[in-house]
């Protein structure tokens, strides 16, 4: 396998989306606890688990230390961009590395760096997600580590040369550009739960709306912090008064039941691609962009086209806009009465349930028009 080396350019940073769905790095360092996930896909209705260990030495690998994947990732990700065929073995300088993310060398960077890798090697990531199921439904459980192996090359007790290979589950994601790309602030940010927050949010807020609210329990349990709840509930009531999270805005809002909720809002909305016939490299190229709930509505059409059919779904469900999820009421707007009420007597029941059969907390639909809501 050839290696490729990392160009010295201001490339956007990118992460693989799946780490950015829930925490699969430690907050605190020097952690052995686990790291424990277990959800049900919106996708496919599996029970998807995540399982992270890491050595009693090094402990498992932390948030900062993710932050030489999200360099080899985005290093990938360009040379796939200017037409090359990169390979998972990747290297690079210390000083490219720094650079990149604007920081000075020295200072004690060359020995963090060295125990990044320790800590990336040595974490145990063991997982149903991305793995294939066969026909018979069998779950699959794929172990490996952050990067398989890694070299460094030393003159006078200085690194001159990095040389790592990305595990293979990481490269097959990034292959499928299953990447979202991240404010260049992001390195910033020195809070461990601050820099959580932002990809979390980063990826929630992929929807046309630019928004997503979440109450601070389930926060907490895909954040993975081995803080007590309400430290960390305190913490993220600072961030919010707070309030500098690169191009996001956070509000502390209530549900109806009187549940902590945080309120997160793109600032800076994803621009839209004017061209009309983008080159054949930069159509392959586009990234994913969809919140957990547009996700789960590409879901419930697909479950839809197979019971009333691809062309009812294009000339009437397609053109609803997916609006926000709130206690368990999902509401869809579109552009013209007639869609709406269209919509409300023959499809209304049949997307509740389509909903309902994937296993998202969707109890019922509501449609709305542009200005005003129509009967539910």
């Amino acid at each position: 396998m050839e290696r490729f080396i990392a160009s010295s350019a201001d490339i956007a940073p990118k992460d693989q989306i799946d780490l950015m769905a829930r925490c699969w790095f430690s907050l605190t360092p020097g952690r052995t606890e686990a790291i424990q996930h277990e959800y049900v896909d919106a996708r496919s209705g599996q029970t998807e688990t995540v399982r992270i260990t890491g050595s009693g030495e090094h402990g498992i690998a932390t948030i900062h230390d993710q932050d030489l994947l999200i360099y080899a990732i985005s290093q990938w990700i360009e040379a796939k961009r200017k037409g090359l065929e990169p390979s998972r073995r990747i290297h690079f300088t210390p000083y490219q590395f720094l650079a990149w993310m604007n920081r000075e060398p020295g200072g004690g960077q060359y020995q963090r760096l060295k125990d990044a890798l320790h800590r990336l090697k040595m974490t145990s990531i063991q997982t149903t997600i991305r793995s294939e199921q066969g026909k018979r439904s069998r779950k699959r459980i794929r172990q490996f580590s952050w990067i398989s192996e890694w070299e460094i090359t030393e003159e006078k007790g200085e690194i001159r040369g990095v040389e790592v290979v990305l595990a293979e589950w990481l490269f097959e994601s990034i292959q499928d550009f299953h990447v979202l790309t991240l404010d260049k602030r992001y390195f910033d940010i020195s809070g461990s739960v601050e820099r959580w927050l932002y990809l979390y949010a980063r990826k929630a807020t992929g929807g046309p709306t630019g928004v997503w609210k979440e109450t601070f329990k389930s926060l907490y349990q895909k954040s993975a912090s081995q803080q007590a709840y309400k430290h960390y509930a305190s913490t993220l009531r600072k961030l919010v008064k707070k309030n500098d999270l690169p191009g996001f805005r956070l509000e502390h809002v209530s549900s109806a039941q009187g549940k902590d909720m945080l309120l997160m809002e793109r600032t800076e909305k994803r621009g839209v691609i004017e061209a009309k016939n983008p080159p054949a490299q930069e159509a392959q190229l586009v990234l994913i962009e969809r919140s957990p709930l547009e996700e789960a509505w590409e879901n419930v059409l697909e479950l839809l086209r197979k019971q009333v059919g691809a062309d009812q779904v294009k000339a009437w469900l397609e053109r609803l806009q997916l609006g926000e999820l709130v206690d368990g009421t999902l509401t869809y707007r579109a552009n013209l009465k007639f869609v709406a009420d269209w919509v409300e007597t023959n499809f209304k029941h049949k997307m509740e349930a389509a909903w309902q059969s994937i296993g998202h907390p969707v109890t019922s639909v509501r449609i709305e028009t542009k200005g005003r809501k129509s009967a539910a």
